[in-house]
């Protein structure tokens, strides 16, 4: 059986996996993981931490072929005021963005045509 702890550390989380059935062989192995949040300005390990017990505890969470991705991320405050060069990143991310958008759609229009050919030259008249 795999057992989980969360303990409370002075900077963060402590994570302990415990399984005493290791491999199928009755043989006991204990991994323990230390989650440093204190000072995690970009929350990279608490993003970490939450995929990582997820994984633990069996918790699917998508993929890149799903429709929908539970996706832990962050963004700004809603009374953040951002400087210049963070909104200029922000706007040539959101282009880049944009410009995947316009060539799905093409793509899928191209083939949308296709096979709007493909049906009529099937068509029993």
């Amino acid at each position: 059986m795999i057992t989980i702890k969360l303990e409370l550390a002075s900077n963060g989380v402590i994570k302990t996996v415990s399984d005493n059935n290791y491999n199928g062989a009755g043989s006991s192995h204990e991994k323990r993981t230390v989650y440093e949040t204190e000072e995690d300005e970009n929350f990279d390990a608490t993003i970490r931490f939450f995929y990582e017990l997820a994984d633990d505890l069996g918790i699917n969470l998508g993929n890149k072929y799903n429709k929908f991705v539970l996706d832990f991320d962050t963004q700004w405050g809603s009374k953040y005021e951002p400087n210049h060069e963070e909104v200029k990143q922000l706007v040539k991310d959101t282009a880049q963005t944009l410009k995947e958008l316009r060539s799905w759609e093409k793509e899928l229009k191209a083939k949308s045509i296709v096979q709007d050919i493909i049906d009529e030259n099937n068509m029993p008249f």
